[in-house]
């Protein structure tokens, strides 16, 4: 498992690298209460900020630039969140997926930051063999990557023997004649709807508009606080700040945007922590008195607020 030590090392190197005054984050693992949270990363993209946010010009990003690199563009990383409570052991989205970093769509800038899911997995000493679940926030690619039918060889896809745990309008957006996103989709896969619980203290909510079905992971600390892992409800920290942002992959503009505005007033409660997989190196915080994302700290690991 990487140290504090070698993820800040591993920080400064891209930093060095790219220009950055955010960075792409290492394997990093965080504890709040009887929860572990640990990020597994598996890519990293540097986005352009307009065509992301299209409702977004230049100059709005100029009191933004702490977020952005040097060239101007976004960072942002891609890949999955260990979840580990008592018994619990789960995988929450399957990252990216094998990518050769050449093919953008016309909103990226270029992959720089390309890492290894599987190679992640075997630092923090997780066998994916051995994981029973993964759940998914959505069925975008860069969420379902290493549970793909085509991942690996076998067509079990990376985690051979999981359940897959989806919301239920993701599953029934599906179009017609489409083949299944997932390996082992039509036996595999769970159709879960708003307040399941699919593991002690790990319960879904509902937030469409990003997709049909996107659903956001809540999980009880034990101690009195919450995580929310979000998915693509919000995809940048500053969506905080400007919830109207849409973001150019919504399938559902208005929909997303209230979906937003609820996350956002979910997080300002106290005791409530977010994680955003795409929020470069401040992947979990929370929203401040002021609306503002406010990246995690030291203080927020020691305890209970």
């Amino acid at each position: 498992m990487a140290t504090h030590t070698q993820q800040h090392t591993a920080a400064n190197s891209a930093e060095e690298r790219d220009g950055s005054t955010i960075r792409l984050p290492a394997i990093w693992t965080r504890t709040l209460g009887e929860l572990t949270l640990s990020y597994v990363p598996d890519a990293g993209v540097d986005m352009i900020p307009t065509r992301v946010y299209p409702a977004s010009v230049e100059e709005d990003w100029h009191p933004h630039s702490t977020h952005m690199t040097e060239a101007g563009h976004l960072p942002m990383g891609c890949g999955a969140l260990l979840v580990e409570r008592g018994g619990t052991r789960l995988l929450i989205d399957a990252g990216h997926g094998r990518i050769s970093g050449e093919d953008l769509e016309h909103f990226q800038h270029a992959f720089g930051h390309v890492r290894d899911l599987p190679e992640s997995l075997a630092a923090l000493g997780v066998d994916p063999a051995e994981l029973e679940t993964v759940a998914f926030t959505h069925f975008h690619g860069d969420h379902t990557g290493w549970a793909r039918p085509d991942a690996v060889e076998d067509p079990r896809s990376l985690f051979t023997k999981a359940r897959w745990m989806v919301g239920k309008g993701e599953l029934e957006s599906a179009a017609p004649g489409a083949g299944p996103v997932l390996a082992g989709q039509d036996e595999r896969a769970v159709a879960v709807t708003d307040g399941t619980e699919i593991a002690d203290g790990v319960r879904a909510w509902s937030l469409p508009g990003h997709t049909p079905g996107h659903t956001a992971w809540i999980l009880d600390t034990g101690d009195g606080r919450e995580v929310v892992a979000f998915g693509d409800a919000m995809h940048s920290p500053v969506q905080a700040e400007h919830p109207d942002w849409e973001v150019v992959l919504d399938t559902d503009r208005e929909e997303a945007e209230r979906s937003r505005r609820q996350l956002v007033e979910y997080l300002a409660r106290d005791g409530v922590y977010g994680f955003g997989v795409h929020f470069a190196d401040q992947q979990l915080g929370t929203v401040d008195g002021s609306g503002l994302w406010r990246p995690w700290t030291d203080a927020d690991e020691k305890g209970a607020s």
